[in-house]
This record gives structure tokens, C-alpha cells and sequence, in this order.
């Protein structure tokens, strides 16, 4: 049986200097959405295929949030 799941993804954009990396900002790449799907793993699948390529290149700034009802 599916569930209704809401999701939302977000890009942590970073000043890189020779020292250290420093947090600049915040942008949602996605906005909050709603998807029927059997669990999250299935929910998270989908949406790292809907995230754009320009934002895709450094996966460690990316943040998926879902959440169940």
C-alpha cells in the first residue's frame, strides 16, 4: 500500500578558500512537493532524479527532506 510522503530539496552553497570551506547560503532546488510511494527509500529515488544537473555535480551540498503522514 502507498502512503503520502511531502518532500522538499534544498542547496547549501559554500565560499571555498584555501583553508576552509564557509557556509554562504541556502537555496531550495525543489520546492515542497507531494508524492504517493511505498516507503521513503522509493520517495528519495525519485527525487534525486528530478534535482537538476547544475546542482547534481556536488552531492554533499544537497539536502533531501521527506516526511511521512
Amino acid at each position: 500500500m502507498k502512503q503520502l510522503f511531502q518532500y522538499c530539496v534544498v542547496l547549501h552553497k559554500y565560499e571555498e578558500s584555501t583553508t576552509a570551506k564557509t557556509y554562504k547560503d541556502t537555496e531550495i532546488v525543489i520546492e515542497p512537493k507531494f508524492i504517493l510511494a511505498k516507503s521513503e527509500k522509493d520517495v528519495l529515488f525519485k527525487v534525486t532524479r528530478e534535482i537538476p544537473e547544475q546542482h547534481a555535480s556536488n552531492p554533499d551540498d544537497i539536502q533531501i527532506l521527506i516526511r511521512n503522514f
